[in-house]
């Protein structure tokens, strides 16, 4: 990296490292020595939380469509994109095909848009930011041909609660990414101290043993209410497709948690299970992509 860094970058590497003197006092109440465990040189006591934001996208395509849609992100979006990264407005953008996906799944590709903005989000239909990117083309015409072959089913907005990241990444990372579809609703209420206190430090692990490229905990904000699935999500992001199949069990927790006993490590697996529910979890390839 320069020696100077980005806004993003100042964002990111300060993600999710954070732990107040209150919640320390928590920590060290409910699990004793464990506070003192899962301190790490990544995390930042008394730094201001950044806000980070997911638009996510989810795309059904006309049958056989997938060759000209995947190039006409390449040729046509992804300058959008990079444009509105350099206008400040959002961080970075992936367009994902869904190779595995949940049996209700209905959608082939899925895009995610990470901004600091929420105001940012959904700006790609700028009629102006368009028409600077593509000069040489009439911008109705052009944004005809931008939306034909596929439509959005649905749309999701998720704030980023926390992450684990390589040293000196400005983002996430990684070819391949899992997402884990969780719902907390009804369940211990501990969910995001096990994901950031018990779970961020084994995926340093992780990523310190080239397993894992990054990690990040996000809640989902919009859409709400009593009929959703799921209301928060951990995606892994991976850089090869071998390094899925590995599990994360109490070798690596030994590992992240040296001061714990197993004992107490398999009573941390147990609370986690309490917290939430595991809705479940798709895989996902990354084929574009504009930012870090």
């Amino acid at each position: 990296m320069a020696s100077q860094e980005t806004g993003s970058a100042k964002l990111w590497n300060n993600v999710g490292n954070i732990i107040t003197y209150t919640a320390a006092i928590v920590l060290l109440c409910l699990a004793g020595s464990f506070a003192v465990a899962v301190a790490d040189s990544h995390r930042t006591d008394g730094a201001e939380e950044p806000v980070v934001y997911l638009q996510i996208d989810y795309y059904v395509l006309q049958t056989g469509f997938a060759p000209e849609f995947v190039a006409m992100q390449e040729e046509l979006w992804k300058p959008v994109h990079e444009e509105r990264i350099r206008d400040g407005a959002i961080i970075g953008w992936s367009l994902y095909d869904a190779l595995i996906k949940g049996p209700t799944a209905d959608y082939d590709f899925v895009a995610i848009t990470m901004t600091d903005d929420y105001g940012a989000l959904y700006g790609t239909s700028d009629r102006e930011l368009i028409a600077r990117v593509h000069p040489e083309r009439g911008t109705d015409p052009l944004l005809e041909t931008m939306h034909e072959g596929y439509r959005v089913v649905h749309s999701e907005i998720w704030r980023m609660n926390g992450a684990a990241l390589p040293e000196g990444a400005d983002a996430p990372a990684g070819k391949y990414v899992t997402k884990n579809f969780m719902d907390s609703r009804g369940a211990s209420g501990e969910h995001e101290m096990m994901e950031l206190d018990f779970w961020k430090p084994i995926h340093y692990v992780r990523i310190d043993q080239d397993i894992l490229n990054s990690w990040v905990m996000y809640t989902k904000v919009k859409p709400g209410g009593s009929s959703i699935r799921y209301n928060y999500s951990t995606i892994d992001y991976y850089d090869r497709l071998s390094d899925i199949e590995g599990s994360v069990g109490m070798e690596l927790a030994r590992i992240a948690h040296p001061d714990l006993t197993d004992d107490e490590l398999s009573d941390f697996f147990t609370r986690t299970s309490a917290s939430r529910r595991a809705y479940k979890t798709e895989m996902w390839r990354e084929v574009v992509a504009a930012g870090p």
